[in-house]
């Protein structure tokens, strides 16, 4: 399991694992084989659908191997994606997008903006950039829910101060307040915000429940097993979320 810190000076939790570089994912995607077919009920196309009609021009900076990019072409999107990683299907940098400005209707980002000590601002100045005005931003990212922030306050996790960017630095866990405050600054209107993959915060920071946790996470079982899966984690997601979902619509200018 990874280690993971609360650094207080950024009201944030830092895990350490190893640094993701293009040379990790590359590492990574390689060692996970055939990455996993998308259906039309993953968010990247129900939330797509919600806010943007069919043929809209969709982003998504950090794809790895596209697979969310396929997704939402297959649901009728003209869906581009690229990364920094050399085996990406498209090679780019998301805080420097070669995307003229307001040529773009959405932009997801999903798992991208905790990765980088230095912060998010500059991903957050392009992503402003590339869409048009009352486009779409949807973003994911590890939250620091209200279960960890109880966590926290019980003295749950180690804390750390940090003058640079540690051996080791894998990803924070971010706060709503922050990423809020960071996306008005930006010029973007905060739609909607929700919780999402509450199973993997039971798994990881919830000791008490693990063994509950293994028996529902089983693939085998009954439908009665699979409902109540999906109605535990479904109610947990808004207070022990692992990630977060933002939904941000640019400014009309």
């Amino acid at each position: 399991m990874r280690r993971v810190v609360y650094w207080e000076k950024t009201d944030r939790l830092i895990y350490f694992d190893e640094k993701a570089t293009p040379q990790f994912w590359d590492f990574h995607w390689q060692a996970e084989g055939k990455p996993p077919a998308i259906g039309p009920r993953d968010d990247v196309v129900v939330v797509s659908r919600k806010y943007l009609a069919r043929g809209s021009r969709i982003l998504e900076g950090g794809c790895g191997r596209a697979n969310k990019v396929k997704a939402m072409a297959d649901a009728g999107f003209c869906a581009i994606g690229l990364d920094f990683a050399p085996d990406a299907v498209k090679q780019g940098d998301v805080r420097s997008l070669e995307f003229p400005d307001g040529s773009l209707d959405g932009y997801w980002s999903i798992g991208v903006i905790e990765h980088f000590w230095e912060g998010y601002a500059s991903i957050m100045a392009e992503a402003a950039r590339v869409l048009r005005p009352n486009g779409f931003l949807f973003l994911t990212a590890p939250w620091l829910s209200p279960y960890r922030k109880h966590k926290v306050r019980t003295g749950g996790y180690p804390r750390a101060d940090f003058s640079s960017e540690p051996a080791g630095f894998y990803q924070f866990a971010l706060g709503r307040k922050e990423v809020c405050s960071e996306l008005v600054r930006h010029g973007f209107r905060v739609l909607r915000w929700r919780g999402r993959v509450s199973e993997i915060s039971m798994r990881d920071d919830m000791a008490l429940f693990q063994r509950q946790t293994r028996w529902l996470l089983n693939s085998r079982g009954s439908l009665v097993k699979r409902v109540a899966r999906l109605a535990i984690f479904t109610t947990l997601n808004q207070y022990c979320g692992h990630s977060f979902l933002a939904v941000a619509r640019r400014s009309a200018d």
